[in-house]
């Protein structure tokens, strides 16, 4: 290539891109390349600050081959890095304070040094030593930076090139993911390989999360419902160490509300029990997870009691979260929006539902939680599930599954249940307002008064 150094401080703009356009990097070996690396940084340094558009256009098409070299290897990451003040110059313009620095440039030095990462430890190395707090803070921020930032620090710590506290990384992507989750937009790209990396690829996370701040815990649990609900998702299920984790803390918190006389709904114990329910609900009917926790009889154990200790708490004489709402005039305000009970917003809202969910799914072909379901009253419990509840959707449907699996080719649950014997008829509030005379159903053609 010919120098063009003089061609571009006359600003003979037109015949400096008519001379990058001819480069061939593709088929340039790394010794030529050596030779032209230092053209191409020497004519990117002197138009990256021009608000003229020509020398824009060719400091960003020395980037644009500055990044395709990348491809071609270590040895020509290496040939742009060794470059003289190489780091500390771009370090400067991505930390350009002033202004001074058109975005399009900031956006493409932050690239490239992605692509100068990519299978390369040591420039891992040179580029987070150099570079750690800038990249954190993008990935914090949510900006524009914040995915190729992501994309080096997650090759930096798969490749373990330098020491970086993955407690520290973890916060940041959750501040993404808060970020994203408010804007109801998606995440970036590396930060969804990084965080899915950490979720299903590695067990390192696990002693963080006993670290994690109790807001930045639920974000992640929520997280992780979604992830086990997508389908595409389900090739990489949660590492096993992590969602171990998971199912002891959930057994561990949910204890302690078995043994309170009331829940609180403030409690940071109680929110973190309720949304790893859910997490844990819906793994009962995905793979590999069911398979996992129907063999777990502690777990089934600890929903049926569960179960009882929310049945306790709504039939309290004060009205707290666990009360069914069972009249049909307050469900249809609730559903027409004209309720003070906002039942949809609250944390109790399906939970019973999850909890019946968990254990119909628990004891599908389970000989061992079949059992423990008629020992420990749990199939009463279930019993009980069987009428409508505002707060509780689709939980008679889920109470007839669980009857179903429960009786499933065991006949001594079938004999339980067939020996039941009818006392009176249980409180429901549907066939209450039906006698009463209060309910008044219209085909549409009444004439109207």
């Amino acid at each position: 290539m010919i120098d063009l150094k003089q061609d571009i401080t006359e600003k003979n703009y037109a015949k400096v891109l008519d001379s990058l356009n001819a480069l061939d990097i593709s088929g340039t070996d790394v010794e030529t390349f050596l030779k032209e690396v230092s053209h191409l940084v020497e004519s990117f340094y002197a138009c990256h600050e021009s608000d003229e558009e020509s020398a824009n256009r060719i400091a960003i098409k020395c980037l644009n081959l500055l990044k395709r070299a990348c491809a071609r290897g270590e040895s020509f990451q290496n040939a742009i890095v060794s470059s003289a003040d190489f780091l500390e110059r771009v370090r400067d313009i991505l930390a350009d304070e002033k202004g001074t620095v058109p975005e399009n440039v900031r956006t493409n030095c932050l690239q490239l040094l992605a692509n100068l990462c990519v299978q390369n430890v040591c420039n891992q190395k040179r580029i987070i030593t150099y570079m750690q707090s800038f990249l954190l803070n993008n990935v914090s921020s949510n900006g524009g930076y914040a995915n190729a930032s992501a994309m080096i620090l997650y090759n930096g710590f798969i490749y373990k090139a330098v020491e970086i506290e993955l407690y520290e990384i973890l916060t940041r992507i959750l501040d993404n993911v808060e970020a994203n989750r408010t804007a109801q937009t998606d995440l970036p790209e590396f930060v969804c390989i990084f965080l899915e990396y950490l979720i299903a690829e590695s067990n390192e996370m696990v002693q963080e999360l006993e670290k994690l701040d109790v807001n930045k815990k639920l974000l992640l649990f929520r997280y992780l419902i979604e992830y086990t609900r997508h389908e595409d998702r389900r090739v990489r299920p949660i590492h096993p160490d992590v969602f171990k984790y998971l199912l002891e803390q959930f057994k561990k918190k949910s204890d302690m509300i078995l043994k309170t006389d009331d829940v609180q709904l403030d409690a940071q114990d109680t929110e973190e029990a309720f949304t790893l329910l859910v997490l844990m609900a819906d793994s009962t009917c995905i793979e590999p997870y069911a398979s996992f926790l129907r063999h777990d009889g502690g777990l089934f154990l600890n929903l049926g009691c569960l179960l009882r200790q929310m049945q306790l708490l709504g039939k309290s004489e004060t009205k707290n979260m666990f009360t069914p709402v069972q009249k049909i005039e307050e469900i249809l305000r609730i559903k027409q929006g004209d309720s003070e009970l906002d039942i949809e917003a609250k944390i109790s809202y399906s939970l019973r539902s999850a909890v019946v969910k968990s254990l119909a799914n628990l004891a599908y072909k389970s000989k061992k939680n079949q059992k423990l379901a008629r020992e420990m009253d749990i199939i009463a419990a279930i019993l009980q599930c069987t009428n409508l509840d505002a707060r509780n959707p689709l939980i008679k449907e889920w109470s007839i599954l669980a009857i179903h699996n429960l009786c499933d080719d065991n006949l001594e649950n079938q004999q339980f249940i067939a020996g039941l014997k009818k006392l009176g008829d249980a409180e429901n509030s549907l066939l209450t307002e039906y006698k009463s005379g209060t309910i008044r159903i219209s085909d549409g053609r009444m004439a109207k008064q």
